[in-house]
């Protein structure tokens, strides 16, 4: 199954539709696929997943920011800087969520 893609009528989401529609949507919310006007809902197995992934990086922000201190850039724009970095990185991880069907769905080729 390829991220941010309809499992019926393999309708793939563009990256700023799904963060406009999508990005911060419940786990257990559906809504109905742009295309066919299937119900989907995403992965949560993926989306659990995909949070620890996405915030992994925080525990790394001092490390981070320390790093760019060492280049004399000053505490506030390296922990801005670090933070912005970070917060970049979660949401290109997220983007990588996989759709399911709604309960009751099913998939069936009309030929």
């Amino acid at each position: 199954m390829k991220a941010r893609t309809c499992p019926k009528c393999g309708y793939k989401y563009s990256f700023s539709l799904h963060l406009k529609k999508h990005f911060l949507q419940n786990v257990y919310s559906t809504w109905e696929c742009d295309n066919c006007g299937t119900k989907l809902t995403v992965d949560a197995k993926r989306r659990i997943l995909l949070l620890v992934i996405g915030t992994i990086p925080i525990a790394a922000l001092p490390i981070l920011a320390d790093f760019f201190m060492g280049y004399y850039l000053g505490g506030t724009f390296s922990w801005t800087f670090s933070v912005v970095l970070v917060l970049i990185w979660a949401t290109f991880i997220f983007t990588l969520d996989h759709f399911c069907l709604a309960e009751g769905e099913d998939i069936v080729n009309n030929e």
